[in-house]
């Protein structure tokens, strides 16, 4: 039989919720035991066995329970009912700063951090030159990490994670803030270093999950909606987040959309013009608007910017494996960088022919140089990324202006987050 690393059973966690500050004094002295909250359950009745040696997998949307469930594991966090049992030594990078003291220098939090383990110093001694090794931040290991970009410090704390070569490893989005060649680095280390050893991993890298996982479990709302198979898990969670955006879509689009009577292109979207059209144009794009972290474009976009795009297009023939895409040029015509549907693990669209349709595209903006870019938009047919129809090409229908404000390498995490494609 194989033995239970963790084992949860009916785990709830309660909050109470007050409309503001005096209710929780009247609550408090009101000795007839009146109410002034509302109860909010992060999780409900939750179990789960993760197995020795096995990598599991959590996936949900931010507010779904992830870092609650493995604050409750770490013991960070007490459940409000429900048994917990935990058989092994964790280790767990759930928020960066946990544990360092950004008035010390890396090297100093690198002792802090084994003595609070029960590391003498002679054995932190032996691990030191592995965890600067690992961490690969130059002379700043003997600077405050203070001065640290949030990179920097994912470095260095999972560096001294690992040195402690824990029974249970728990990673929640920390390496998300490193720079991609790091965190396939830590990836490939957790993987081949440490195949014996428990790991919960918590990802919206839905690529890492399928390539390391076990098993997977998607969380929404404080409970487990699916668990078993990584690409079943990663397929159920992509539906529903998409199912989400499309219910968002019916509610709100139909309502905001007053088609101009002339032009039939929605009021103060931008027209596409013919000249700029390219591809079969079997099904093309009429009209866009675009916003940046869902306000108005100011006149400059930088790193991690979400970008929003709505296009009206128009299908003279009926398909169900429609592609969405964007690429990105730089002033001199340079692609820079782009990404299709297909290459983003999205399902493809479904058109009918003689219908009209909204198509909103999210995006994040990658750390690049400063500069003015231009963004084509692309609609293509087929089941592949590389190989298939171009339908439609809207050459630099966007051009936005990006501004620096870190120097820190840059990372091209520009998988398209979001789309959704709804009948006019």
């Amino acid at each position: 039989m194989e033995e239970i690393a963790i084992e949860l059973k009916k785990i709830y966690k309660k909050y109470k919720l007050y409309s503001k500050p005096t209710d929780r004094l009247k609550e408090a002295v009101n000795i007839f035991g009146g109410s002034y909250h509302t109860d909010f359950f992060a999780l409900k009745d939750v179990s789960l066995n993760v197995k020795k040696g096995e990598t599991l997998g959590i996936i949900g949307k931010n507010g779904s329970g992830k870092s609650t469930l493995l604050k409750i594991i770490t013991g960070v966090l007490t459940q409000t009912d429900g048994d917990r049992l935990v058989n092994g030594q964790i280790s767990a990078l759930l928020e960066l700063g946990t544990g360092f003291n950004p008035e010390y220098t890396g090297i100093e939090n690198i002792y802090l951090n084994g003595t609070m383990r029960g590391f003498s110093k002679e054995e932190m001694n032996s691990k030191l030159e592995q965890i600067i090794e690992f961490a690969d931040i130059g002379e700043f290991i003997h600077q405050p990490v203070k001065t640290y970009s949030s990179g920097m410090f994912a470095r260095l704390a999972f560096s001294v994670m690992i040195s402690f070569k824990p029974e249970i490893l728990i990673v929640d989005e920390a390496l998300s803030v490193g720079d991609v060649f790091f965190q396939q680095k830590c990836n490939r280390y957790m993987k081949e270093e440490m195949s014996d050893i428990t790991k919960l991993l918590v990802t919206h890298d839905l690529s890492s999950i399928a390539n390391m996982a076990d098993r997977v479990i998607v969380l929404s709302n404080g409970e487990i909606v699916f668990e078993g198979d990584p690409l079943k898990g990663i397929e159920y969670y992509t539906k529903s987040v998409h199912s989400e955006v499309f219910k968002a879509n019916s509610e709100t689009n139909s309502l905001a959309l007053e088609l101009n009577k002339e032009t039939s292109i929605p009021l103060n979207w931008i027209p596409v013009n013919e000249e700029s059209l390219g591809g079969a144009q079997e099904v093309i794009i009429k009209a866009l608007d675009f916003s940046v972290n869902s306000e108005k474009y100011k006149g400059y976009i930088s790193a991690n910017d979400l970008v929003e795009i709505d296009m009206l297009i128009e299908a003279h023939k009926t398909t169900d494996e429609l592609i969405v895409g964007y690429l990105v040029n730089d002033k001199y015509g340079n692609a820079i960088f782009g990404e299709n549907t297909t290459g983003s693990n999205i399902f493809s669209g479904s058109v009918t022919k003689g219908k009209s349709y909204l198509v909103k595209l999210q995006f994040r903006w990658p750390e690049i140089q400063e500069n003015e870019y231009f963004v084509t938009l692309g609609l293509g047919e087929g089941f592949h990324e590389m190989q298939h129809t171009i339908q439609c090409w809207a050459h630099n229908v966007i051009q936005l202006k990006n501004i620096v404000f870190t120097s820190i390498h840059a990372i091209f995490n520009n998988k398209i987050e979001h789309v959704a494609i709804e009948e006019l």
